[in-house]
């Protein structure tokens, strides 16, 4: 979101003013200046020798803000040479010591020694080395040596951990200290206090990402001198001190993302001046009268309330706000109509509105708001008519604005792309995805913004590839899925962003050709179900930073070439659904980070390939629908993160055996899917054992999580009675065993019966016999159970009928006998669930059991409560009354929504039909016992 990109700018100039340091003033300088000592110089090339690299991966943050003047600064560094010469060093032009070190975005890798020679350089008074790969240092305590010189110290974003030491209060020169973002580091809050109360120097202070868990007095005692305070992201706890807001010379506070910030918002005292220009408290716990507070801290010129849980209209205090220039109040659930006075405050700039209940259409003063630069109102429940005609003349006053959101609203109307493009000279952000606008283009090229960086048209109707993207030269997000783009993309499309482009995504169109394209920075690219035919596009081998690609659901054939497994960064592969045929290629020889590889639905052959034990961090493997063999490959067991293994519909064969080799096998499996194959001998019970993610797993909370790959979801069929349910996307704790479809023999082993945390077990259609354990009852999650099409014996099991969560049961074609159990879920299940066991009688098949019958209990429609009995009638109809399809239907949908408790919204639907049934059946008898 260009939010978040406006923010980082704003934080790495605001926070680093010496991140630009540049020793061209040395460079420039007359011969007379003094040259950097000899010492020095060693000390100097000392630290760059211990470094393990000076050449590091690209940082994604130093490559967008740097571009072409991202290198590694080290390279320049060399005996022969004056260091106050070198790239990120400054001397002193009298004396030749260095007083400066810059070496942030530096591509450095390695560790920071406690004793690092740094420290023997005692003229040092800034230092910088933001944003280099220093993972698992520690904090030095020798930074204390430089409690004569140094004032600016910034060591943030390099991957420090540990505690920060004491020795950070030697500092008493500090103007300035940056070590945010270092998600392993620790501060004890005995030495922040200090560091803020007896720092007479320091003006700026930036924590985030550092772990502290302060909890915060009644009253903050800090310098005169702090004008800037940073404490996002630190575990803060309590209340807000009561003088907070009445700090004479604090000018920036930054309270961001600390859940356990609770209480009201201190008063602020209307009689002193209060500098507060820039708030931050978005993701924060803070309550009451906390809005009435804000508006009296009329200095504000940024203010983020984001995701505060913020409740009815917007708040009119805010109004109060002449000097504001950003307001954020996203992701709260504020309501009713925009205000029209938002847009009438003399130097707002940025407004974000997205993710609240903002309704009816946008307001006049909108049009008219001439200093607005970012309008973000995505995710509302905005309408009204906003049609072609109307929309040069809405826009033709917001001349400054680069930004337009208005993605997932209701709105109507025609838009003209190229006419929206000019009415908007200075827009370099546009997304109306899902915004219910139709965008039109009549394929002309028209003035763009040479800066225009993101692009969103997903569902916006749009027929052609238009023109006007060919100049959009900087265009780093390109976002045009879910439209009508129909037949070849342009030749000219790999001019669009050139090397600036991070993501594409064209999925869901009926595109059928893609032309050649350098598009060297690509990080993700989507190109899913189309109609491309061919063989696989060799421009995309030339793509060496992409992480993340999904090819799926197209026409391409023929083999994968090697250059394919060249590549370097992909972490999510998905090519299924296709007609690629050969071998599976080596996709792990330079991918040991891929966490994703879906190649289903295509005509690959061969056995599974050896070398995927060398892809460690593999979590999902699907590889079925093909056409590959040989045995069970249990050394995947030993992959540490294999969450899915999905190997259905293809030719492997023989028994199931374990590796002694392999210590805890398969120990994360969530989903095993081997059904359709010629697997033989007995069911793998020595692998059940160690499937401890299937066991006692511990469900998520009230926000589902699902398996996901940078916003992109994993869906899976499932089996279900014969049937195949897409499900598009697949819950983490969605536990899947499907054995079916095989010829697995002897008798299901109880073990099964421990693994507590299914959802869906199928193992039909194989020559199992035996009785059916009784341990499956243990199964208390399950709600798909398929035991039909084998040979099992005996009766079922009571517990079976004790399991409430059970949605969907096939027991059919067996040889069962004896009475069906009765329960609350198997009351609701047709015959279909039991018939081919000519053995079994009773509810609900039509076979009454002739031995002798246990007493029976009279039930009328009013001699039980059907709460009570735990039996209800809208269960019963439910099960039988509603027929076969409906009762399909509505197990799928609890099956996909993981609510197996039958649905109000259900119940109302059926109410009709449940009433009809039971006034035809006024009478009906529950046998207990035989």
């Amino acid at each position: 979101m260009s939010n978040s990109k406006l923010l980082l700018s704003f934080f790495l100039f605001l926070f680093f003013p010496f991140i630009c340091f540049a020793s061209s003033s040395s460079s420039s300088s007359f011969n007379t200046t003094p040259k950097c000592s000899h010492q020095q110089t060693l000390e100097l090339l000392l630290f760059k020798q211990n470094l393990s690299s000076m050449h590091a991966p690209d940082d994604l943050a130093c490559r967008r803000l740097l571009g072409s003047d991202y290198h590694p600064i080290m390279m320049n560094w060399s005996m022969n040479t004056d260091c106050c010469t070198w790239d990120g060093i400054t001397c002193n032009h009298f004396t030749g010591d260095v007083i400066g070190i810059d070496l942030s975005c530096g591509m450095l890798q390695g560790i920071i020694h406690p004793n690092t020679s740094l420290f023997n350089l005692p003229h040092l008074q800034k230092l910088n080395l933001a944003y280099n790969d220093f993972t698992s240092s520690q904090f030095p305590p020798e930074i204390g040596r430089f409690s004569n010189s140094l004032t600016h110290l910034n060591i943030s974003s390099c991957g420090l951990v540990g505690d920060i030491p004491e020795e950070i209060l030697f500092l008493p020169k500090l103007v300035s200290l940056d070590l945010s973002s270092n998600n392993g580091l620790k501060m004890n809050p005995y030495v922040l206090r200090n560091l803020l109360r007896n720092s007479t120097h320091l003006r700026e202070v930036v924590m985030a990402h550092v772990d502290i868990g302060w909890v915060l007095p009644t009253s903050l005692n800090i310098s005169s001198s702090l004008k800037s305070l940073d404490l996002s992201w630190t575990g803060l706890q309590g209340k807000l001190p009561d003088n907070i807001f009445n700090l004479p010379y604090l000018e920036k506070l930054d309270l961001a993302n600390n859940w356990y910030l609770t209480g009201p918002l201190p008063n602020v005292n209307k009689s002193i001046n209060i500098p507060l220009k820039y708030l931050g408290l978005s993701s924060t716990n803070l309550s009451g009268d906390t809005l009435d507070s804000i508006g009296h801290l009329t200095s504000l010129k940024y203010l983020d309330l984001s995701s505060c849980s913020l409740l009815g209209a917007f708040p009119k205090s805010l109004f109060n706000l002449t000097h504001l220039t950003t307001l954020n109040v996203e992701g709260n659930m504020l309501n009713g109509t925009l205000p029209s006075s938002l847009f009438t405050l003399p130097l707002i700039e940025d407004v974000v509105l997205g993710f609240n209940l903002f309704s009816g259409g946008l307001p006049s003063e909108l049009f008219k708001c001439r200093s607005l630069k970012q309008l973000i109102l995505r995710a509302n429940q905005l309408d009204g008519e906003i049609n072609q005609a109307s929309t040069p003349l809405l826009f033709i006053q917001l001349i400054y604005l680069s930004l337009l959101d208005l993605q997932s609203n209701n709105f109507r109307g025609v838009w003209n792309f190229e006419t929206l493009l000019s009415s908007l000279p200075n827009l370099t952000g546009l997304d109306l995805s899902y915004s219910g606008l139709t965008i039109h283009s009549d394929d002309s090229p028209t003035y763009v913004n040479p800066n225009f960086w993101f692009l969103n048209l997903a569902s916006c109707n749009l027929n052609v590839f238009p023109e006007s993207l060919r100049a959009m030269k900087n265009l780093q997000y390109l976002l045009l899925y879910g439209n009508n783009i129909r037949g070849d993309i342009p030749d000219w499309v790999g001019e669009i962003g050139g090397n600036r482009l991070i993501a594409v995504d064209l999925s869901n169109n009926s595109i059928t050709s893609l032309p050649q394209f350098e598009w060297g920075g690509v990080t993700q690219m989507s190109i899913k179900s189309n109609k491309i035919q061919g063989p696989f596009p060799p421009s995309i081998c030339n793509m060496r930073n992409l992480e993340y690609l999904d090819m799926s659901n197209n026409r391409f054939d023929g083999v994968i070439p090697q250059c394919f497994g060249n590549m370097s960064s992909l972490g999510m592969i998905h090519l299924g659904t296709n007609l690629f045929n050969g071998t599976i290629p080596n996709v792990c020889a330079y991918n040991p980070q891929l966490k994703w590889l879906i190649l289903n639905g295509n005509q690959f052959d061969g056995e599974v390939p050896i070398f995927l034990s060398k892809c460690r961090d593999l979590e999902i493997l699907d590889l079925g629908n093909n056409r590959l063999y040989g045995t069970f490959p249990g050394w995947l067991g030993d992959l540490p993160g294999l969450q899915v293994l999905v190997l259905k519909s293809n030719n492997f064969h023989g028994p199931i055996q374990t590796s002694s080799t392999i210590k805890l096998p398969f120990s994360l499996l969530r989903v095993l899917d081997i059904s359709h194959n010629q697997f033989a001998g007995h069911l793998p019970e020595k692998y059940f054992q160690y499937f401890n993610a299937m066991k006692d797993a511990i469900r998520m909370g009230s926000t589902p999580e699902y398996f996901e790959f940078n916003g992109k979801y994993y869906s899976i069929v499932v089996g279900v009675k014969g049937h195949q349910l897409p499900f598009p996307q697949l819950l983490v704790d969605y536990t899947i065993l499907d054995l079916s479809s095989n010829k697995f023999e002897g008798e299901i082993p109880d073990i099964v019966g421990t693994l507590n945390s299914l959802i869906v077990l199928n193992l039909s259609h194989n020559n199992l016999n035996g009785g059916i354990p009784h341990t499956l009852g243990s199964l208390l999650e399950i709600e798909s159970l398929d035991l039909s099409w084998n040979k099992l014996t005996g009766e079922i099991p009571q517990s079976l009928a004790d399991i409430n969560n059970l949605a969907v049961l096939d027991l059919s074609q067996n040889h069962l006998v004896g009475r069906i159990p009765q329960g609350t879920q198997f009351n609701t299940f047709e015959g279909r669930s039991f018939e081919g066991n000519l053995g079994l009688c009773g509810f609900p098949l039509n076979k009454h059991c002739e031995h002798s019958r246990s007493p029976q209990l009279e039930v009328t429609d009013g001699d039980v409560d059907e709460d009570e009995s735990g039996f209800t009638w809208k269960v019963v109809m439910l099960g039988y009354g509603c027929g076969t399809l409906p009762g399909f239907v509505i197990a799928y949908v609890m099956l996909s929504t993981r609510k197996p408790k039958w649905l109000n919204a259900i119940f109302d639907a059926a109410e009709h039909m449940i009433q009809t049934r039971k006034n035809k059946i006024r009478r009906r008898y529950i046998f207990i016992g035989k």
